[in-house]
């Protein structure tokens, strides 16, 4: 008997770690920044194993997936334009409607919270909902994106591990009675432990794929899939947090600005597929010159930009040569059978404390225009 009581304890312990774990995960995909444009992050995002809903300024739904239809039972297309909080909440319920309302429409915040909400066909759920409401540049109200959980299995195994206390406590007081009622009462409880154990296996597993999911789709949000290099809106984050910490070490930082010559000639003249090449090819030659710590990014279509902390611009520009020398040596070999080699016009700048970001990126793209301007396949690198 006090090993039953033992492995309930167990269970109690086992359900509570994995509801830590899951708020956890949630906590951590709030933090990620969905691209809706690219199609990779839509496929990940209609098939997420949670429910995600993104509505705009008005608290209206702008998009829901499938883990979204399985909970409530409201399709994408019934969901448009719809207000989230009248989807979820019963209308005699007031008050839970004004406290969402509130929430999706407030100022930049993320909260977490549990909720019962009632699906297309009157059935009661319990939910973990995640939000998170964003501002645009203006510090304006811009979207909110919510995230649900389905708790209700986890509601359902409490109460049923409540109830198996109870049976234990009840065989405790039969047990002078009758010995043989509570032995067939401890086996009962012995196989409904170990159907638990094997739900939380099963619990543990989806969780784990959970987070492999997610840091793929984290991988995904940051990269340009073409090239295997970072893309632009990742570089504005390390950007900034390089600036940061050059004026607050004092180190030097320099950036690369760097456009493939007359790429758009090359992809008239041989196609979008060999234009494909170059700009893989060229991020493999940034990728394999450049130190561990320094960061690389496709800053435009045939455009691409380095990060080089701790770098002069006289250290900067030795990087930038070995880049252009090795692009400059590559053949291509269209279908023609023509080989074809390829230049690159880099701009060098490097960062001084009194300007922001704008402005070194600016003078490093106005170096690599010089580059353009004195015949291209070049470097150009001024302090001014």
């Amino acid at each position: 008997m006090m090993k039953n009581r033992q492995n309930s304890q167990s269970i109690y312990s086992e359900l509570a770690e994995l509801r830590d774990r899951h708020n956890d995960l949630k906590k951590s995909l709030n933090l990620i920044c969905p691209d809706i444009e690219q199609s990779r992050f839509k496929h990940l995002f209609a098939n997420a194993a949670s429910a995600i809903v993104i509505l705009d300024r008005e608290c209206k739904i702008l998009f829901s997936n499938s883990a979204f239809t399985e909970i409530t039972g409201y399709s994408p297309e019934e969901c448009a334009d719809l207000f989230l909080y009248k989807i979820l909440v019963p209308q005699k319920d007031t008050e839970a409607r004004n406290y969402l309302r509130t929430l999706f429409l407030g100022p930049t915040s993320k909260s977490n919270f549990s909720l019962q909400i009632i699906d297309k066909e009157g059935s009661k759920h319990f939910v973990d909902m995640s939000v998170a409401t964003l501002n645009d540049c203006n510090a304006e109200h811009e979207n909110c994106i919510c995230i649900i959980h389905d708790v209700s299995a986890e509601k359902e195994a409490e109460q049923r591990r409540e109830e198996l206390i109870e049976e234990l406590m009840e065989v405790k007081e039969l047990q002078e009675d009758n010995a043989a009622q509570l032995a067939t009462l401890l086996h009962q409880l012995d196989e409904k432990n170990y159907a638990l154990e094997q739900e939380i296996a099963e619990r543990k597993n989806a969780q784990r794929k959970l987070k492999e999911s997610e840091a793929r789709f984290k991988f995904m949000s940051i990269t340009d899939q073409l090239t295997g290099l970072y893309n632009r809106r990742h570089m504005l984050d390390v950007a900034e947090k390089e600036i940061f910490k050059s004026r607050k070490t004092g180190q030097p930082l320099s950036i690369l600005l760097m456009d493939v010559d007359d790429f758009k000639m090359f992809n008239d003249t041989y196609g979008h597929a060999a234009g494909d090449e170059v700009l893989e090819y060229i991020g493999t030659i940034i990728r394999e010159t450049i130190r561990s710590g320094d960061k690389a990014f496709r800053y435009g279509g045939e455009e691409f930009m380095v990060i080089l902390p701790e770098t002069c611009g006289q250290e900067a520009i030795k990087v930038a040569e070995k880049i252009r020398v090795a692009f400059a040596n590559y053949k291509y070999h269209p279908q023609d059978g023509t080989p074809v080699n390829k230049t690159v016009s880099i701009g060098v700048a490097e960062f001084t404390n009194d300007e922001s970001l704008e402005k070194v990126i600016k003078r490093a793209d106005d170096n690599m225009y010089r580059c353009k301007i004195k015949g291209k396949n070049r470097i150009y690198f001024s302090c001014e």
